[in-house]
């Protein structure tokens, strides 16, 4: 029987201990305790040389890359300015073709009444689809708004021209009193659609309208100004309202437009400003 001191690997040498007691010989870098100094320690690993940088002279490629950032800015302002004509282009095209739906819809209202007025009527007018329309106006009912609106701003602008004084006249209240009333109804007169939609399809009257009434009355010192302003307006309404209506269907002998409006005008001077403003019966 062979004997295990005759062989090495079968009987190796304890292993020291300590904290730092490994051998040598498991290739562990730390020195064994028995070890003298500086003996078995490993050596140290050689650095990587550093590569000292050294300022090189600036050449036409840094030079264009230094101005690039100019160059950018200019780009970029270029780029701004474009978009900005862009979007002032396409708002000019945008106010361009709400101003030919109008203009189509006020052509058929003018023409043929609120009744034609539909939004694939007005959009087949400009040469565009009805979906489009819809990009301006809600609905049918917001086209003929906006269209009221516009009636009410130019019969206002009249009367408020009516009621400029005139300089060198006798009895300046019946001069504005009788270009008022001329005017009211020869603009109901030539614009029959647009004064039956203002006057009986809204539900509320145009305050517009009502104000320059007012402003007719508006010299006379009258606790009841409100009223005469309405008194006026309802003879003014239903003179209207005959020219635009039953004359036009005839069945009398009706007078010309501008003899009527003058026996009107006669008719409201005796009725208020001739009369007392205030009155309280008994």
């Amino acid at each position: 029987m062979v004997s295990k001191t005759a062989i090495p690997f079968l009987n190796p040498h304890p292993r020291p201990s300590g904290s730092k007691g490994l051998h040598r010989a498991t290739g562990v870098v730390s020195p064994a305790p028995d070890a003298v100094d500086g003996e078995g320690k490993p050596l140290a690993r050689p650095q990587p040389r550093q590569r000292q940088k050294t300022q090189k002279p600036e050449g036409p490629l840094k030079k264009k890359r230094q101005a690039q950032p100019d160059s950018e800015t200019a780009a970029g302002g270029r780029r701004a300015a474009a978009s900005s004509a862009s979007a002032q282009r396409r708002a000019a095209h945008k106010a361009d073709l709400e101003r030919r739906i109008l203009d189509a819809a006020r052509k058929l209202f003018a023409t043929q009444g609120a009744e034609a007025v539909t939004l694939r009527e007005v959009a087949a007018a400009v040469g565009y689809s009805h979906a489009t329309i819809y990009s301006f106006f809600s609905d049918k009912a917001a086209l003929l708004a906006r269209l009221v609106a516009e009636s009410q701003e130019e019969l206002s602008a009249l009367l408020a021209a009516a009621l400029v004084p005139v300089p060198q006249q006798s009895d300046p209240a019946a001069a504005a009193l009788g270009r008022l009333v001329l005017a009211y109804l020869r603009w109901a007169a030539t614009h029959p659609h647009h004064y039956r939609l203002m006057m009986l399809a809204c539900s509320e009257a145009p305050p517009a309208v009502f104000a320059q009434l007012e402003a007719w009355l508006a010299s006379r010192a009258s606790a009841e100004r409100a009223l005469q302003a309405q008194t006026l307006w309802a003879a003014l309404h239903g003179a209207a309202l005959l020219e635009i209506v039953q004359v036009p269907a005839g069945g009398l002998d009706w007078a010309p437009l501008e003899a009527r409006a003058d026996a009107l005008i006669r008719l409201l001077e005796r009725g208020l400003l001739t009369q007392p403003p205030c009155s309280s019966r008994s």
